[in-house]
Order: structure tokens, then sequence, then C-alpha cells
């Protein structure tokens, strides 16, 4: 394992997934299937130094990296349109979800930028 491999953007990646994670789970009173999804995006943005630390190439990383891009763009994507259009049910962490998301769905791109 060698963490010097590990870029800035991916230790703040894993760091807002941590702090959303963190967030998300000892706020939550009644988890709904959004809450989990958030969550479970929370969870592998939060394992991401972990992962390009313990890759001895490249290729496994930036293949994590851009698909949790892409799924942190569209979880962010329903929480705006969530945030947009009020409904009964009560999303009780959404500010910090929408937050979250949005922030390690940047840094992850950023991360990205500078292998291409």
């Amino acid at each position: 394992m060698k963490f010097s491999r590990v870029h800035p953007w991916e230790w703040f990646a894993g760091l807002i997934g941590l702090i959303t994670l963190v967030g998300l789970v000892t706020g939550a009173s009644s988890p709904g299937v959004l809450h989990a999804i958030v969550i479970l995006v929370a969870a592998a943005g939060a394992i991401v130094p972990v992962i390009v630390a313990m890759s001895e190439k490249t290729n496994v990383p930036i293949v994590f990296e851009t698909l949790l891009w892409i799924v942190t763009l569209l979880v962010g994507l329903i929480l705006i349109v969530r945030a947009l259009i009020p409904s009964d049910t009560v999303f009780e962490s959404g500010w910090l979800a929408l937050a979250g998301t949005l922030v390690m769905s940047f840094a992850l791109w950023r991360s990205m930028a500078r292998e291409y």
C-alpha cells in the first residue's frame, strides 16, 4: 500500500465522502431508499484513497473514480430535482447529501482530469 500515489483531489474526495457518510448515518431517523443510495455513494467516496493506494496499476482507480463520478452526478441531479420539487416524504439530511455529492463529484472530476 503506497499512500504516496494518492492525489490531493482523491484525498479530498475521500474526506468529503467520509464527512457525508458520518453526517448521514448520525442524522438519520428513518432512512429511505434515496438515503441508502446516498450513504452507499458516500461510503464509496470515502474509500477512494484506499483503493488508489492499494492498486499497483492506475487502471483500477481510474475506472472506479470514473464510475463513482458518474454515479455522484446522477445522485446529485436526483437530489437537485428533489430539492426543487417538494414532496410529502421528508429527507432530513437532504442539503448535506446534496452538498456532499456535488463536492465529491467535483473532486472526482478534478482527480480524473490529471490522468488525461
